[in-house]
This record gives C-alpha cells, sequence and structure tokens, in this order.
C-alpha cells in the first residue's frame, strides 16, 4: 500500500484544493444567486458569505478576519447585507450553496473516494485549534448536510479555509504585510503584482514585489509547516490515500467541466 508523508500530503493537495473550490466560487450561476439575494455584486456576495460566520461584527473585525481584502471592499459588502438577512444568514446560504454544488457536480462520483475526502479530510481539520482563526473554526462548526457529495464539498472548503488560516500567520510571521503578500504571489499570472492587486481594489503606488520575493517564498513553506501536525493525524496510508482522492477528483471535475 503507498504512504505519504504529512508534508508530501500538504504539498499534493494545495493547488488541487483550491482548483476544487474555485468550482463554486467562481461560477457566475453563484455570483447570479448572491445578486438575486440582493447584493450589490457576486464578490460581496463572496465576502459575506465567508465571513458572515463571525456574526453581525464591526466591518474591521471582519475585514481583519479575511485579511488579503481590502477594507473598503469588505465594508461595501458587509454594509450592503439585503434587507432580512443577518451577516450570519448570508454564511448558512454560502454553505447551503457549497453543499449543493457538491450534490449536483459530484453525484455519480465514486463514493468511496467521497468518504475518504469526507472522512479523512474531517479527521485533518477537526485536529486543528480554534485558535488557529476565527473564520476557519466559524465554518468547522457550521451544520453538516447528510449527503455525502455535499459534506465532501463542505469538507474541501474546511481544508482551504484550515490552510487560509494558517497562511495569514505565516505572512505576518515572515513580516508581510497582506498587500505584500498579494504583490510577490507565488501563483501563476494574473494571480499576483500589481495588477491584480487593483483587480482586488487596492489602490497604488506599490512597492516593487522584489523587495519581499524572498519573504514571500518563506511564508509558503511556513504555511505548509504549521498544518502538518494535523495533517499527521492521519496515518502515513491514510495521508497516501487521502492525496489520491482529492487529486484525482479534482482532475475528474475539470474534465467534466471541460467537456
Amino acid at each position: 500500500m503507498a504512504t505519504a508523508t504529512a508534508a508530501e500530503t500538504i504539498e499534493r493537495v494545495k493547488e488541487p484544493v483550491q482548483q476544487f473550490t474555485r468550482g463554486w466560487m467562481l461560477a457566475s450561476s453563484t455570483d447570479a444567486y448572491g445578486m438575486e439575494l440582493g447584493f450589490a455584486s457576486g464578490s460581496q456576495f463572496w465576502v459575506v458569505g465567508r465571513a458572515g460566520v463571525l456574526g453581525s461584527c464591526p466591518v474591521d473585525v471582519a475585514a481583519a478576519a479575511i485579511a488579503f481584502e481590502p477594507l473598503e471592499e469588505v465594508r461595501k459588502a458587509w454594509l450592503g447585507v439585503p434587507e432580512g438577512l443577518t451577516h450570519y444568514d448570508v454564511a448558512l446560504r454560502y454553505k447551503d450553496l457549497i453543499t449543493a454544488w457538491g450534490d449536483r457536480v459530484l453525484e455519480n462520483f465514486d463514493h468511496d473516494t467521497l468518504d475518504t475526502i469526507d472522512v479523512l479530510g474531517r479527521r485533518i481539520v477537526d485536529a486543528a485549534p480554534a485558535a488557529l482563526g476565527a473564520l476557519f473554526t466559524g465554518w468547522r462548526r457550521l451544520p453538516v448536510p447528510d449527503s455525502l457529495p455535499g459534506r465532501a464539498a463542505l469538507t474541501i472548503h474546511l481544508v482551504r479555509e484550515l490552510r487560509g488560516a494558517a497562511h495569514i500567520a505565516a505572512i505576518l510571521a515572515c513580516g508581510l504585510t497582506p498587500l505584500d503578500a498579494i504583490l510577490a504571489a507565488t501563483h501563476e499570472p494574473p494571480r499576483t503584482g500589481p495588477g491584480y492587486a487593483e483587480r482586488m481594489g487596492y489602490k497604488g503606488p506599490f512597492r516593487d514585489p522584489d523587495e519581499v520575493r524572498e519573504q514571500r517564498i518563506e511564508a509558503e513553506k511556513l504555511t505548509a509547516s504549521i498544518i502538518v501536525p494535523y495533517f499527521s493525524t492521519l496515518a502515513p496510508e491514510e495521508l497516501a490515500l487521502f492525496g489520491e482522492a482529492v487529486e484525482t477528483t479534482c482532475t475528474a471535475v475539470d474534465a467534466s467541466a471541460g467537456a
């Protein structure tokens, strides 16, 4: 039976998890649903949907928890919650959208694979302390759906929130600001650099990303190191199984989307 280390598995699932969650984050139907609720844009629905697990807290608290979104962009979203809904209501709507996406897209996927993602992924996220991050902990406390495809989608989202919380801590520990992290992001263009920062709502002039390039690379390494103990909850055989399940499912989702 194949085995893997926690560090190997973290690296293996990093991109698949991000790509997987973009399935609903970037879907036009998600934006449309947010605007049907009464938001001015799909991005505002995303901001409140994600940070609404904090409840109706002050704007700067929500912005601090998200970390990488400009304060003014968070303010527009946070103050633009449609009448009749609370911030927490919106988080629940966003959670339901994720699980509905899972029910629809993963319905015909191998259930043993989905069960592996859900069960082993939950063991990883449940091993992390609540102090890791408010958004991560808030999402971990939300109701779990009955359907396996929906649960698998939600668990993948939690794995992303786990890494996201660790990443905020790593960025700060390496002496960077969230804006620095965006400017010198290690992603492929266009998700890096001043142009990307402007699209997110930041206003220049910006520093030269090369000034913090090495710190940014170190922050990626530290992010992975922070979550090693939680992945290490799984045995080496389970880590290999989890990595394969996440990777193959993401690949299959991408293939079906392009068919």
